[in-house]
């Protein structure tokens, strides 16, 4: 009788034991749990800007140019018309002498709207971005042969469009919200009129790829 006593007292000292390390078993098994499922937060890393806008010249990358008063964008001190008191400049004007008789190179991607010949443009290529800008690469092509592009491609930053033979390219920006195009269907309405519709090129460009190096 007493041994079978010391087997009951044993046994019960036993359940005594494992019942008191249930609810401590569970609830390690609940934080393993939440940890396993825990997820880290991680840093999100900030977005890198990436340049969309480029120099029509590869050496504009390399060399500092000062480009005189007449060639900048802007109210300037050169008489563009002698018929009207203008002296504001719509576009900007690369000379031969500051970047060669080199590749012109597209400063945003689009497509090639329309190649054409005017008086006063001379051959001019006409690109239409999918953002609304329109940039206008003129009066630097002597040939037709001079046009790398056609009419309904796509061009890509950087791609050569061209090549400048004449005495300097004008380049116009605006954007397709604006009453760029005359009535004869080319994009040069309100030259040498500072009411908006010309913007200035090299400052976006300029802004665009500090931009990119932050």
């Amino acid at each position: 009788m007493k041994k079978q006593g010391k087997i009951f007292f044993i046994i019960a000292f036993i359940a005594i034991i494992l019942f008191a390390c249930v609810p401590l078993s569970k609830k390690n098994l609940l934080f393993t749990k939440h940890q396993s499922t825990h997820k880290v937060n991680k840093t999100t890393k900030k977005s890198v800007h990436k340049a969309t806008w480029g120099y029509p010249f590869e050496v504009l990358y390399h060399k500092n140019i000062k480009f005189k008063s007449g060639q900048k964008f802007g109210e300037t001190d050169v008489l563009r018309r002698p018929d009207k008191q203008s002296y504001f400049h719509d576009g900007y004007d690369f000379g031969f002498s500051e970047v060669g008789h080199s590749p012109v190179l597209a400063v945003h991607a689009g497509i090639v709207h329309k190649i054409k010949y005017r008086p006063g443009m001379g051959l001019y290529v006409w690109v239409i971005s999918q953002d609304g800008y329109v940039e206008i690469y003129q009066e630097g092509f002597l040939s037709i042969t001079d046009i790398y592009v056609k009419k309904g491609q796509h061009i890509k930053l950087g791609q050569k469009i061209g090549k400048l033979t004449g005495s300097h390219i004008h380049l116009g920006v605006t954007k397709t919200d604006k009453h760029y195009i005359d009535k004869h269907g080319d994009p040069c309405g309100n030259w040498w009129k500072n009411n908006g519709t010309w913007l200035n090129p090299m400052k976006i460009i300029k802004d665009d790829i500090s931009e990119s190096k932050k």
